[in-house]
């Protein structure tokens, strides 16, 4: 028997049709964490429909009219230091148009022939509320924010960074809250510090706060591998009351966090990739805290050799339990090297290439080498040859990872 069938002509026309006009795709109406003015948006995927102008309206208020923008999807804001840095999203304003957050809402938008019409479900507090393909189904879900959500949206397939992060968060080793300091003693501004702790440059632009404030960054921003950056609301200030020029930072509308009880979840589009709380038996004001460990801790820009255990005291994702160690591990021959004695040699284990390095008593770099990932072999450093009497120091680096040891070097 032949199981094949055959879709009409007519209702092929009429899906590409259809799924090609303006359409809405997501609301987010009742932020949790920040005001509804600050976190609220409405996004409308274009896809390639062109037009002169489109218009929304909001049941029975003022139509909101838009020029056609060159981008695939818009997405509505109050704030324009809201919009999504992303390619192909574009970004317009509500105006005085405020989403409901008790009740459903209609909501119209068109342009030529083309018009949509949905009825909007009563909204949950910190959800978003996601349309299901081209249906009139709606779910809650963490909100992709100028994404396209490939569960729910047809046409937007998985691509290979969400699967790369994805498994990445399986083994705890993407991007992670090292600190958060909820409460610091004025004039600090509150700060959370995060980590890339793989071996990859990740994109800013694709991981944010969930249920709070904007992106990380803008379309060419990125965090190097296993490099540590500030994220506060007021970075200037951060800068200023720290006194460490060359901490990386970004600044981003937190909200306020509660200083007695509350939790932080890190997305990466719409998946949580690390999650962490906070109550009055973790520590006390104005101290921070490890979110890994649950311990006290203020190392802001600087990681120790082993930042701590996915899943601890304070990480709300259990099913992460490795250590985040150091992406090396080294052993000297010795820390005194005689300038007519042995040579100075060190054996370096690691999954990635590492710069070795000798600095001389100022830190200036006097030689380098690269040792090759999994060598596990004594390499000569020739410390003898290019430091002179007193004190020197060997470097190991990977990506923006470095720790450095100090040696003597004796006549």
């Amino acid at each position: 028997m032949n199981n094949c069938c055959c879709v009409p002509a007519l209702g092929l026309a009429f899906f590409s049709w259809a799924f090609s006009c303006p359409q809405f795709v997501e609301f987010f109406p009742d932020p949790k964490n920040v005001s509804d003015q600050e976190g609220e948006y409405v996004e409308i995927r274009l896809d390639e429909f062109r037009a002169d102008s489109l218009f929304v309206r909001f049941e029975n208020k003022e139509i909101l009219a838009f020029e056609w923008p060159e981008a695939e999807r818009l997405v509505l804001v109050h704030d324009s230091s809201q919009c999504p840095m992303r390619k192909n999203v574009a970004c317009g304003m509500l105006g005085k148009v405020s989403l409901p957050n008790s009740r459903e809402s209609i909501w119209k938008a068109w342009s030529g022939v083309c018009m949509d019409s949905v009825t909007v479900p009563q909204p949950k507090p910190g959800k978003a509320i996601q349309r299901v393909g081209l249906t009139d189904e709606w779910v809650f879900v963490a909100g992709t924010f100028g994404a396209g959500d490939p569960e729910y949206e047809l046409g937007v397939e998985e691509d290979s960074l969400l699967a790369l992060v994805s498994e990445l968060g399986k083994q705890g080793r993407t991007l992670r809250m090292t600190e958060i300091h909820q409460c610091p003693e004025e004039p600090m501004p509150e700060w959370v510090e995060l980590y890339n702790a793989s071996a990859y440059t990740l994109p800013l632009q694709e991981f944010r706060f969930c249920d709070r404030g904007s992106v990380l960054g803008n379309v060419n921003d990125s965090i190097l591998p296993f490099q540590t950056l500030l994220v506060s609301k007021d970075t200037a200030a951060l800068r200023e009351v720290l006194g460490i020029p060359d901490i990386h930072m970004v600044q981003v509308s937190l909200g306020y966090l509660n200083n007695i009880e509350g939790s932080l979840r890190l997305c990466f589009r719409n998946e949580v990739v690390d999650s962490a709380f906070w109550n009055k038996g973790t520590v006390s004001c104005p101290s921070g805290f490890n979110p890994l460990t649950g311990k006290r801790e203020f190392t802001p820009g600087y990681q120790p050799k082993s930042v701590g255990i996915g899943g601890g005291r304070t990480s709300t994702n259990a099913s992460i339990n490795v250590p985040i160690n150091a992406p090396l591990t080294y052993k000297l021959s010795s820390r005194v090297a005689s300038k007519k004695g042995a040579a100075l040699r060190v054996r370096v284990d690691s999954e990635h290439d590492v710069m070795l390095a000798l600095l001389d008593s100022a830190g200036r770099r006097v030689w380098k080498s690269v040792v090759s990932a999994m060598s596990n072999e004594w390499v000569k450093v020739p410390a003898q040859e290019y430091l002179g009497v007193g004190v020197g120091y060997v470097a190991f680096s990977v990506g923006e990872y470095e720790d450095v040891v100090g040696i003597l070097v004796r006549p």
